[in-house]
């Protein structure tokens, strides 16, 4: 069959990433990431002999016009379509679209969206067929090689002949991950993803799956479980050393829902990589809590160069509030750490979770300019669905059934909480980005480390997004 494999274009022109618990535009680096999920269905599917294209719009610049045409001109059997929360809307709409061109084309959606809106999705639009809920690599492959026979696959939702809404059981989660194929990146343009600062093509790598903290206000556990999956170290280290000799990429991401949850795996794959002798930087996300001296000079030497840490606030209520035990001494003294081991630091801030108030939010945003961070991304509280704070703010009525879930953008707050307003939160988001990317010291890290293509490429993306803020 032809699989058209699909990041759709936004109606309005904005351009998103769409990746298992993150769906967000490209925002103040410009930065979109390889659509690592696509790529593996993609692969699966043409080592399974099936004829595979994928698009990803944003990066390719493709509006829905020109998408029409393209897909006129492929003429696909399947579509297999990335979805997200606050693009919803449209992602669903251009199902529809594909379906308009040739009513004859199986559509699919994947996406943590879908996964807990299922059956509302597919009764509610048109061009929709098949749902993928959780992790979609084995699903999708299933589900093309028996369109015939869907009640045979777990894990989907689908209508049937008579238009009925079927939903199978669900299926469990990959117990080994090694099974995978090493993803098929030359079915993209490589060239099209480049790291923020750097301006040099990456890539991404999946060492593991699951994760079993539980904080609130995130969806991996829905789309993932909650158990933390590990591929080996050899099999990770050896997808890196072909992506180095087939694509000569050298700086990677290592794409995890916490990629330190377990801190003896993280260290057996430094030691794979030094040993292994594989020359390669790359980045990570990472919990404050979970990283000691040892290991993260053994990071360095394996090659890291950033961790991202979710910081999420200052405020000991607020951090209790979404199950996060964290303190601020414990946040100095780990960056700090990092720092002395030659790592830079980003973190990652949220104004406007439960128990936030205006003076707990300008507490956070007071502390986090003391903190020793490199890099910030500065967010508001959205209660996607997935999360339990979803549940929660249906419960206590912070957010309301017939709310858009357009407005469910991390620059946006749509929780009224007793404490602060939207107006309130968006404003010291807005506020905290303007204090921490303007100061010298910032500014002068950000000089330091680009080249001067992407210099100028993040000046404007960055006044652009000071603009947009305002």
């Amino acid at each position: 069959m032809k699989i058209l494999l699909l990041n759709p274009p936004d109606a309005y022109g904005e351009k998103f990433t769409r990746e298992g618990r993150c769906t967000q535009q490209s925002g103040i680096w410009s930065t979109l990431w390889p659509p690592l999920s696509l790529i593996y269905i993609a692969t699966l599917l043409k080592e399974n002999n099936h004829e595979v294209k994928v698009i990803d719009a944003p990066a390719e610049n493709i509006n829905l016009q020109r998408l029409k045409s393209i897909i006129d001109s492929i003429n696909p059997d399947v579509a297999v379509v990335s979805t997200g929360t606050p693009s919803i809307s449209n992602d669903l709409v251009v199902t529809t679209l594909i379906k308009r061109e040739n009513p004859s084309i199986t559509t699919i959606v994947i996406g943590t969206h879908v996964t807990v809106f299922d059956t509302h999705s597919l009764s509610h639009t048109e061009g929709l067929d098949i749902v993928i809920r959780n992790e979609p690599e084995i699903t999708a492959l299933e589900t093309v090689n028996n369109l015939n026979n869907l009640k045979s696959v777990l894990g989907i939702t689908f209508k049937d002949a008579q238009g009925n809404i079927v939903r199978n059981d669900d299926r469990e989660f990959a117990a080994n991950l090694d099974t995978l194929p090493f993803p098929n990146w030359s079915l993209i343009n490589i060239a099209s993803y480049t790291l923020p600062l750097k301006g040099s093509p990456f890539l991404m790598v999946m060492p593991q799956r699951g994760c079993h903290f539980p904080c609130t206000f995130c969806t991996s556990q829905t789309y993932y479980g909650k158990k933390t999956r590990l591929r080996t170290v050899d099999s990770i280290v050896e997808e890196i050393k072909a992506d180095i000799e087939k694509y000569g990429v050298r700086e990677y991401f290592f794409w995890a829902e916490t990629f330190t949850a377990n801190p003896s795996f993280v260290k057996e794959l430094c030691m794979g990589l030094i040993t292994n002798e594989v020359n390669i930087s790359w980045v990570c996300n990472s919990r404050i809590d979970t990283v000691n001296v040892e290991l993260l000079q053994l990071m360095k030497r394996a090659g890291c160069w950033m961790i991202s840490f979710g910081i999420e606030s200052v405020n000991s209520e607020v951090l209790k509030g979404v199950r996060k035990n964290i303190g601020f001494e414990q946040i100095k003294s780990t960056l700090s750490t990092a720092k002395k081991a030659g790592i830079l630091t980003s973190g990652h801030i949220i104004f406007g979770l439960p128990n936030e108030t205006v003076s707990s939010a300008l507490e956070t945003k007071r502390k986090v300019l003391e903190l020793d961070l490199d890099f910030a991304q500065f967010y508001c509280a959205v209660p996607f669905p997935g999360s339990e704070l979803y549940n929660t703010a249906l419960s206590n009525g912070w957010i309301k059934d017939s709310d858009s879930f357009s407005t469910f953008r991390q620059e946006r707050s749509v929780m009224s909480l007793d404490g602060i307003t939207p107006s309130q939160v968006e404003k010291i988001r807005t506020q905290a980005v303007r204090e921490f990317y303007l100061r010298f010291r910032t500014i002068a890290g950000i000089i330091k480390l680009m080249s001067p293509r992407a210099l100028f490429k993040t000046i404007a993306s960055t006044l652009k997004f000071l603009k947009v803020v305002e």
